[in-house]
């Protein structure tokens, strides 16, 4: 037998609607759409000097008589080490942050059970954010709308979670084709010097 929300016994008055762990969920989602911001930031410098240094090399490939300077690609490669050590750092916090996201929302519905709350938007939710972005949105925003039914609060991590999301994605967003444009401009270049 299932419990409808209108059966549902009150919650006693003044229980509260959030719990750390929703918070920290709702911050885990936070801090992963800064990292995506702080990965394209880190990422786009390199990417930029990376590609007018290709424009180089095939420019002096096809112009010089004895091809390109060897020294030229192991420093290309020297300067992609340590962009490819930082994505691997990144995406081990990203990990690490996903799983704190998991715990949290384990904790809350825990947490909302010994508050008193008959029904809890399953934690499990919460592994969405494996296949998409996106996905770490479904927890916060399962729960908030399952919280606000019984107890008339609960509104606040699901916003907030939701405004970092769509701030991190308009910045990324923003950012990619900034740099795609970048890299288009470095071909461009290339194709300057090689006529």
């Amino acid at each position: 037998m299932t419990v409808s929300y209108a059966s549902a016994p009150a919650l006693p008055p003044g229980t509260p609607a959030h719990t750390r762990w929703g918070w920290i969920n709702a911050y885990g989602v936070v801090a992963i759409a800064v990292l995506s911001i702080v990965q394209l930031w880190a990422m786009s410098d390199v990417m930029l000097k990376y590609f007018r240094e290709m424009a180089f090399l095939i420019a002096t490939a096809r112009t010089a008589p004895g091809g390109y300077p060897s020294s030229i690609a192991t420093g290309m490669f020297a300067e992609m080490m340590p962009m490819t050590i930082a994505f691997t750092l990144i995406g081990l916090v990203s990990w690490a942050l996903f799983a704190l996201c998991v715990v949290a929302a384990y904790r809350d519905h825990r947490d909302l059970g010994r508050l008193g709350y008959p029904r809890r938007f399953h934690w499990a939710w919460s592994f969405f954010g494996l296949f998409t972005p996106f996905g770490l949105l479904v927890y916060p925003i399962g729960r908030a709308v399952v919280v606000h039914r019984q107890s008339g609060a609960g509104w606040a991590p699901m916003w907030l979670a939701i405004a970092a999301t769509t701030v991190g994605l308009l910045v990324t967003l923003g950012g990619a084709v900034w740099l795609f444009f970048s890299m288009f401009d470095a071909i461009a270049s290339m194709r300057a010097m090689v006529a």
